[in-house]
């Protein structure tokens, strides 16, 4: 079974939603062509800032579908299909191999967790027999699913067992202890780190592909990250991370830490697209907070609208 081999910047994808929280799918074609037209060939539909589990199992299917149409403007499309419901899952992932996903992953059961690596692999036996044609990709995020087993480990074995295994988003901060190890595990798996906040040093720990969600709106910065990593300049990309890192503390001031609102706005002032509020429990940024940051980025020098 081929594995997916991807290198670069990826995307997490926003949820287009309208005022009145319905879909908004005629965004995703001009989303779309904006991240191609700043060099991004990958996009992770579904996920966590693209609200995938808030949305129900014909939603998260319509979403998918309109981005998959999408693939002359972003060639690569890895569809999350994690949930709750094991059921609920494997036809998402089939509905995603039917369609051409170019992979499909998954979060764990976050009601019930898996609570060690051998469950865990199980899972992933049982997630893979609904798209076994279709490489597949475990998303480690435990600040969300509180699931915090050694990825190292979930690899060695996963990789004996589950044949269409390609590899994690690692969405943790420890990129020089088990991300390292991850690393090591299997040369031909993805490893994606996830955290935009340690990108420098995830390439400087050997990783070549991340799923940022900055990509979106200041694709700029990463991609300068990884042309002077590329080219040896560690010191110039420390100071490229210092600009990301001081413009998302400026979304995280105003949207109270880390979340898919603050980055959601964001993506709006930055880039111009309409993509609609966020979906409950999550608040959407109020007008006073949305013109604090439009405010502080533009001081910093990006353009806002």
């Amino acid at each position: 079974m081929a594995r997916l081999d991807f290198k670069g910047m990826m995307v997490p994808t926003f949820a287009p939603f309208k005022a009145d929280g319905s879909l908004n799918l005629e965004m995703v074609k001009p989303y779309a062509e904006h991240l191609k037209k700043k060099g991004i060939a990958g996009v992770w539909v579904n996920g966590s800032v693209g609200e995938g589990l808030a949305m129900t199992v014909a939603e998260r299917k319509a979403v998918a579908e309109a981005w998959l149409a999408c693939r002359d403007d972003v060639p690569t499309v890895i569809v999350h299909c994690g949930a709750v419901c094991l059921k609920e899952v494997q036809e998402l992932a089939s509905h995603a191999e039917s369609h051409g996903a170019s992979a499909v992953a998954v979060v764990p059961n976050v009601y019930e967790r898996p609570a060690t690596t051998d469950q865990l692999v199980d899972y992933m036996q049982e997630v893979a027999k609904a798209c076994p044609r279709t490489p597949l990709f475990y998303y480690h995020i435990p600040i969300k699913t509180c699931v915090n087993l050694s990825m190292s480990e979930f690899l060695a074995k996963g990789v004996k067992r589950v044949p269409t295994l390609s590899g994690i988003k690692f969405t943790d901060m420890d990129v020089s202890g088990e991300g390292r190890k991850c690393l090591a595990v299997d040369s031909s798996l993805t490893i994606f780190s996830g955290f935009d906040e340690s990108l420098q040093e995830a390439l400087n720990m050997g990783f070549t592909a991340c799923v940022n969600s900055s990509g979106n709106f200041v694709p700029q910065l990463g991609c300068r990250i990884f042309s002077l990593m590329a080219a040896g300049d560690t010191d110039g990309a420390k100071k490229v991370q210092e600009q990301l890192l001081d413009c998302l503390a400026i979304i995280f001031a105003e949207s109270g830490g880390f979340n898919g609102a603050g980055l959601k706005a964001a993506c709006t002032i930055l880039t111009g697209l309409q993509l609609g509020p966020t979906r409950l429990p999550v608040q959407m940024l109020t007008q006073e907070r949305m013109n604090t940051v439009r405010k502080n980025l533009e001081s910093r020098g990006f353009k806002v609208y």
